[in-house]
């Protein structure tokens, strides 16, 4: 059993212990279409000037400014040239050429007119109605980027748009870090699963769902372990099966009552423990230590504690695993819609919704019956962070908000 007196740490000393155990596992060469998702481990650099030419940014002509200093101006078109072929010839005095958009502009052009501020003249010939300045509706060769240029860096996710600056550099493997593999189980002998009706001293498994859809979101790899019995040796049993993998999640078992069994069951097995618990709300009793690799949270029973924990605490060592170079989540500051009240001692993570309004990041928080309220933080965007010291926010002040993806 749990000793009462184990001292509660901070959670930003909690945090730190967390990264400090984490490590970024090893790197790995993919192909690009599997690359959605994972976290670059390399530096990328450009191949070419991009564009590699002066391009058209729309449909139109191909001109010299100077030509248009009386309008309309009737000039000579000379070609045309589509996206794909370079030009013929170049421009002079009184000539254009009609261009399309993503097309090289000819030598002697210094401006793109649109074709909605030209019409025919005659066959041959375009007048143009409007004037416009040199430069006009041309991306110089090397706007975007610069041959040798640094790209992308280390730790940057892997987003459909970087994905296509990959190829767009020529990149068809990439070196991305690996994916962690997350093992996890609920305890409880009062579970039951989702098909299942509950007896009178029963209730439905919510945690197991719940976190591995928030693992797989992440990127990870999971594997269930269902619910697990209260008896040691269904315990161990789980809890081996668990250290296979790069991070243990065990849900229930980690509070101080005569059921709670999960620490013992974690020190037969050698995990070294960090710490017991620490100074949140909702999420007091919070377990976390190693064994060898294998990172091992003892969360909460509580559907919301459960999650809090994992957001604070988990999700950044998955995160730090997954190669990411800022681990700890997102974060920004919003104005408070209403009045928050808690006791102090404890850092509050409280469901909350994030809208914007009056040009700024406004929060309101939802209402909440307490840690197992799993409707309420359903409806949340995401978490208010309210220091432990604060017994009262008001309404108008400013607090940071952890974005929940």
């Amino acid at each position: 059993m749990k000793d009462p007196r184990t001292p509660m740490i901070p959670v930003e000393e909690a945090l730190e212990v967390v990264l400090r155990e984490a490590e970024p596992l090893p790197a790995e060469r993919v192909p690009l279409h599997e690359a959605a998702g994972r976290v670059l481990a390399e530096e990328i650099f450009a191949d070419a000037d991009q564009p590699p030419f002066p391009r058209a940014m729309m449909d139109g002509f191909a001109l010299r400014a100077a030509d248009l200093v009386s309008l309309p101006a009737d000039l000579a078109v000379v070609e045309e040239i589509p996206a794909g072929r370079m030009p013929a010839r170049t421009i002079g005095p009184g000539e254009a050429a009609r261009i399309m958009t993503g097309a090289p502009v000819p030598e002697g052009a210094d401006a793109v007119q649109m074709v909605e501020k030209t019409e025919t003249a005659q066959i041959g010939r375009v007048r143009v109605l409007e004037a416009v300045p040199p430069g006009a509706n041309i991306a110089p060769r090397g706007r975007e980027m610069r041959s040798g240029e640094k790209i992308l860096s280390p730790g940057e996710r892997l987003t459909p748009a970087r994905l296509g600056l990959l190829a767009s550099v020529g990149c068809s493997e990439v070196r991305v870090h690996g994916i962690p593999q997350v093992g996890i189980g609920v305890t409880g002998d009062e579970l039951v699963e989702a098909d299942r009706v509950p007896g009178p001293a029963q209730i439905r498994n919510s945690n197991g769902p719940a976190l591995a859809a928030r693992a797989r979101a992440m990127g990870a790899r999971v594997v269930e372990m269902g619910i697990v019995p209260d008896n040691p040796e269904a315990l161990r049993d789980s809890i081996r099966q668990g250290l296979r993998s790069d991070l243990l999640l065990l849900s229930g078992g980690v509070s101080m009552g005569g059921h709670d069994l999960v620490e013992s069951a974690l020190a037969e097995e050698e995990v070294e423990i960090f710490f017991r618990k620490v100074a949140i709300r909702p999420g007091k009793p919070a377990v976390f230590g190693r064994k060898g690799p294998c990172l091992v949270f003892g969360l909460p029973g509580n559907p919301v504690s459960s999650l809090v924990i994992f957001e604070v605490l988990a999700a950044a060592a998955l995160r730090k695993m997954m190669g990411f170079a800022v681990p700890e989540g997102r974060h920004l500051d919003a104005v408070l819609a209403e009045e928050v009240r808690q006791d102090a001692g404890r850092t509050g993570f409280l469901p909350g919704h994030l809208f914007f309004a009056a040009e700024s990041a406004r929060v309101r928080p939802l209402p909440s019956s307490g840690s197992a309220d799993l409707l309420s933080y359903s409806r949340a965007n995401v978490l208010l962070v309210i220091p432990a010291d604060r017994r009262r926010v008001g309404a108008g002040e400013r607090v940071r908000v952890l974005l929940l993806d």
